[in-house]
């Protein structure tokens, strides 16, 4: 049995920003890092849009809102000083001109985002259509919203960054580590892991932070905390091809969806490396593991698509990749993180229910397990 101060579990962009934080706060504790998949990023924190979120779409008094507004800086000042693929893009959210049937939906969900704007104090521009057409003229739209400070990062640039810094502050990362048991003792966790080849390892820890994404529900359990079910939800990504990827220039554009909806709706994103895509869509996943033969036809896309570039064709679009969000509902309403200490001597943490804002919130995260595990840690 190998003694080990801290085990995070989850290389995705929580697990090591919260390794990274942990090590920042007791650098002489000896950090580990198990990764079921054989990289870091491999999952969640790579298929999704890479947008750096304001907080606009979560309710205000959220611990997802707080760690989201929290995490803005700190991660752009990670990818500042480590030289990670990013840019200050901005993002309107639209009204259409084409859904008149929804128009006075839209509106309205369009008023409950400014007035959202105006309790987090996020700035914002309201725009005319002339207004969209100055900052991205190829974009069909009624009216909408405008906000300045929003970024989209390149995700594997980001990872293999957080993953050179973790490293180099001696961090250890295990991969293909497939956590069979966790068992509390006296003042330990034991924790056996199946690694390549069918070596079982045995850790004891005095800390564990459960940052597995959508299968954070099943770690849990195995350390004797029930109760909580993740139901993954997959979002797929259409990607437009040839000359058209350029309609728009560089800012997100989104449809106008109420605070708190469950989903951010079908966006277009210009991404850190050029590319446009189209997406997420939303769609209850039985499995924890996601299977990118399963496509949704282009046509639902185009659909969306084109109430704000009419001009975009079937011929256009091609299957870009799909990812798993962890759910802790079945798709109504929102549900807040869950970040608890579990118990303490030996301590436990679960990150349970870690989507969107999670990617923004990363760091902000890790600073409050750090929080959460002080008091055990120092004593």
């Amino acid at each position: 049995m190998k003694k080990i101060d801290f085990v995070v579990i989850g290389a995705g962009i929580v697990g090591i920003a919260t390794a990274l934080k942990l090590k920042e706060a007791f650098p002489s504790k000896e950090i580990i890092v198990l990764e079921k998949n054989a990289g870091y990023f491999s999952e969640t924190s790579r298929y999704n849009s890479g947008v750096v979120h304001s907080g606009i779409h979560q309710q205000a008094n959220l611990l997802k809102s707080k760690l989201a507004r929290r995490g803005v800086p700190m991660l752009i000042d990670f990818c500042e000083k480590e030289d990670v693929l990013f840019r200050k893009c901005g993002m309107i959210i639209a009204v259409s001109k084409k859904d008149l049937s929804g128009l006075w939906r839209d509106i309205k969900s369009l008023w409950l985002l400014y007035r959202n704007s105006r309790q987090q104090r996020i700035p914002l521009k309201i725009l005319t259509s002339r207004g969209i057409k100055k900052l991205e003229p190829n974009i069909s739209a009624a009216f909408g919203i405008y906000l300045p400070d929003i970024w989209i990062i390149d995700q594997m640039s980001l990872g293999k960054k957080m993953f050179e810094k973790a490293l180099k502050e001696g961090v250890r990362f295990i991969f293909d580590a497939d956590i069979s048991s966790i068992e509390r003792e006296r003042n330990s966790y034991k924790l056996t892991v199946d690694t390549m080849f069918h070596t079982v390892r045995i850790y004891a820890a005095d800390l564990v932070v459960n940052s597995a994404g959508v299968r954070a529900d099943e770690v849990a359990a195995m350390a004797g905390f029930t109760g909580r079910r993740i139901f993954p939800c997959r979002g797929e990504y259409y990607e437009v091809i040839g000359p058209k990827k350029d309609l728009i220039e560089s800012i997100l554009v989104y449809p106008a969806l109420r605070p708190g909806s469950p989903i951010k709706g079908v966006h277009f994103t210009k991404t850190a490396d050029g590319r446009l895509l189209i997406g997420p869509n939303a769609s209850s996943w039985a499995k924890k593991e996601d299977d990118f033969s399963v496509q949704t036809p282009k046509d639902e896309f185009l659909k969306e698509a084109k109430k704000f570039l009419p001009d975009l064709e079937a011929k256009d679009l091609r299957w870009a990749y799909s990812g798993l969000r962890a759910k802790i509902n079945k798709g109504v309403g929102e549900e807040d993180f869950i970040i608890r200490k579990e118990s303490q001597n030996p301590t436990f943490v679960n990150l349970i229910g870690i989507e969107s804002p999670g990617f923004t919130a990363a760091f902000a995260i890790g600073e409050y397990v750090v929080e959460l595990a002080s008091d055990n840690v120092l004593n």
